[in-house]
């Protein structure tokens, strides 16, 4: 159990999902929240920050249904200061909420709070709690304390006990848009503007993921999968795509995992070339030259097939495959599929 990190937000200046910052808000002043919620969606795109900004007005000096960012509560949570406010995540080397975790929050949810008017409890990611520690919070949210307040942070609400899911209040999030996301980047960050709708657009919705991404890491894993798909539409050289197959098989599954989804971009960018589409649907629209060379050799049949294929092998990583293999024979298939379909569309 931890501190929450330094940041200073209220609902006011939050970037999207204004949907659930009304729902909230309205909660907040007609002081009907619940005992517990559940914040679902995929990762990166704020959960956590709503649910800190939660924390805040429901303890701000000053405002009824915001933080005021000014208050004595306000600057104790923006400095991690506050005794009442705790984020429950896996204790360093440990890959999952134990039951020791959650039995101190029960403890602590019964008490008095300390300074605050409510006690809260963000348990983030709620999906890393084991059995033990599941069933051990599903006593709490039975007989709920009214001074505290929990907040489970999932991107997977179904993992969580039927019973547990029925004593929260569940509130999906939703990615942002493009012009969102560069828009909070724009205010935060001094960067290029190409550099910054580059990121917004690669990020999926998600401020988080955007805001962590190393545009140099990312153009340098670009143009190795570039090259693959170079060689893929092209069929000029089998060994070096062998090569960059076994030295992509070779990474840490999370770094694999990562260019195959750089893969997935690209293609779908192939895609919406092909079909004419805006610029404003394509993500990597920096290097829109080589993604046109590609879509001109290439068709949404052939593509299509070879999503098919990479996902195949997305399946696979959940048991312990020889990715060199495994990458090698997903690269030979792809180079295959596309003759095959080049040798059909020359048929008379």
């Amino acid at each position: 159990m931890s501190a929450p990190q330094f940041f200073k937000m209220s609902f006011e200046s939050i970037v999207g999902n204004d949907h659930n910052k009304d729902l909230l808000q309205r909660a907040l002043r007609n002081g009907r929240l619940p005992n517990a919620f559940i914040f679902a969606g995929p990762e990166g795109i704020g959960k956590q920050l709503f649910a800190l900004t939660l924390a805040k007005a429901i303890n701000c000096e000053k405002l009824q249904d915001d933080s005021c960012d000014k208050c004595g509560s306000c600057h104790r949570i923006d400095k991690s200061e506050s005794i009442d406010i705790k984020i429950v995540e896996p204790e360093k080397g440990k890959a999952f909420i134990t039951i020791d975790a959650i039995r101190k929050v029960a403890a602590e949810a019964y008490a008095t709070p300390m300074e605050a008017r409510r006690r809260v409890f963000i348990i983030d990611p709620a999906d890393k709690m084991n059995a033990h520690a599941m069933n051990g919070l599903l006593k709490t949210l039975e007989e709920p304390a009214d001074t505290s307040l929990i907040i489970l942070i999932t991107s997977k609400p179904d993992s969580q006990l039927p019973t547990i899911r029925s004593r929260s209040q569940i509130i999906r999030f939703a990615p942002l848009t493009v012009d969102q996301v560069e828009g909070y980047l724009e205010a935060h960050f001094k960067r290029p503007p190409e550099d910054t709708r580059l990121l917004a657009k690669i990020s999926g919705g998600r401020i988080g993921l955007a805001s962590s991404i190393d545009l140099s890491v990312y153009r340098e894993k670009r143009d190795e999968m570039v090259d693959v798909v170079d060689l893929l539409t092209h069929g000029k050289n089998r060994v070096k795509l062998v090569k960059l197959a076994e030295a992509l098989g070779r990474r840490e599954r999370e770094e694999y995992e990562a260019s195959l989804d750089i893969l997935s971009s690209l293609l779908r960018d192939v895609v919406s070339l092909i079909a004419n589409e805006t610029s404003e649907q394509i993500a990597n629209e920096d290097i829109r030259g080589q993604l046109e060379s590609f879509a001109h050799k290439l068709d949404i049949q052939t593509i299509t097939i070879w999503f098919e294929r990479i996902e195949e092998v997305r399946r696979t990583l959940r048991v312990n495959i020889n990715r060199p293999v495994a990458t090698e024979s997903l690269f030979l298939n792809l180079e295959a599929q596309r003759t095959a379909s080049a040798s059909i569309h020359r048929q008379p």
